[in-house]
């Protein structure tokens, strides 16, 4: 994957922003004998893509992905084998498609628009959520996406206006979530700060999810951090991701006991609405599933488990 990064982000890296640098710098990476055979982990494309663009793993909803591309690209992404090909954007027909598709499957009432970028194809999203908006069986629709931190000037041209505009008349009439994909409290700039209050304005809801970055957010301080923020700005951090078993993202993959001890300590410390549910994304996509924290750890019982200050407790 090439590198690729804003004129906003190598802003904030010349400036001395580390965080932003270690996701989006190209760099020499040790290189490790082979472990993960299958470039396509969460088989996104060899089992569950009935039509182009989109995802059918779970019953009640579907990913769409409406381009690889985005505004930058991180270095650990799990779609690092599609990120930056042209062969994911979406021609209008196929959009139609995809939108067929939904409409003739009723039980599905939450479509997450993805890619690459949600959003970053604005002129495709402004389309898809406009159809979207004329199937009754769709009552919920995510927008995952990372615009705000990659270039949160984009939000002030006439198109991102627009989809503005077009997000505010949908939260009127169905609901309408943005997930952000934040990772370090070094992202949360002045800038994106002010980009997120704007869409919260619209009426939808905004949620986070995060990675486990090896060397970058595996640690509680920094997490702990991160998270309060959010929460005091009226942000739901939403999901704790294990970095995905695709070969390139070794280097980035954390130790699971070392994920479970930070997440354990994280519920200590924060509100319930502050803490994210801690999930590994299972191969061939057999779900987002959340470990047991280590207050279930040696109790000697299933039903027996450890209070926050360490005492064992009988259930």
């Amino acid at each position: 994957m090439k590198e690729k990064i804003t004129p906003y982000l190598q802003k904030l890296i010349d400036g001395g922003n580390a965080a932003i640098a270690f996701q989006f710098k190209k760099r020499k990476q040790k290189k490790l004998k082979p472990k993960f055979k299958n470039p396509d982990p969460l088989g996104e494309d060899e089992k569950y893509s009935p039509v182009k663009g989109l995802v059918h793993k779970f019953r009640n909803r579907v990913l769409w992905k409406l381009t690889y591309d985005c505004a930058a690209y991180c270095r650990f992404c799990t779609r690092i084998r599609q990120i930056g090909s042209p062969e994911g954007d979406l021609s209008y027909e196929e959009i139609d498609a995809g939108a067929e598709y939904i409409r003739t499957h009723p039980e599905i009432y939450e479509v997450i628009l993805s890619g690459g970028d949600g959003i970053y194809r604005v002129h495709y999203s402004m389309y898809v959520l406009d159809t979207l908006m004329k199937i009754d069986s769709v009552k919920v629709i995510r927008i995952g996406t990372r615009m705000p931190l990659h270039s949160p000037d984009s939000f002030k041209t006439k198109l991102f206006k627009e989809l503005l505009k077009k997000m505010r008349y949908i939260a009127k009439r169905k609901q309408l979530l943005v997930l952000i994909h934040i990772n370090h409290p070094e992202e949360l700039t002045k800038k994106v700060m002010n980009v997120i209050r704007t869409i919260k304005k619209t009426g939808a809801s905004i949620l986070t999810q995060t990675v486990l970055v090896k060397n970058l957010n595996d640690n509680v301080d920094i997490l702990e951090k991160l998270f309060t923020t959010l929460y005091q700005n009226g942000i739901r951090p939403y999901y704790l991701y294990r970095c995905d078993y695709e070969e390139d993202l070794r280097p980035y993959i954390c130790s699971y006991a070392e994920e479970k001890k930070i997440a354990t300590e994280l519920r200590r410390r924060l509100p319930g609405p502050a803490y994210p549910m801690y999930v590994v994304d299972l191969p061939e996509g057999r779900g987002k599933i959340p470990p047991p924290l280590n207050f279930w750890k040696n109790t000697g019982s299933s039903r027996a488990c450890f209070d926050f200050d360490g005492k064992k407790i009988k259930i």
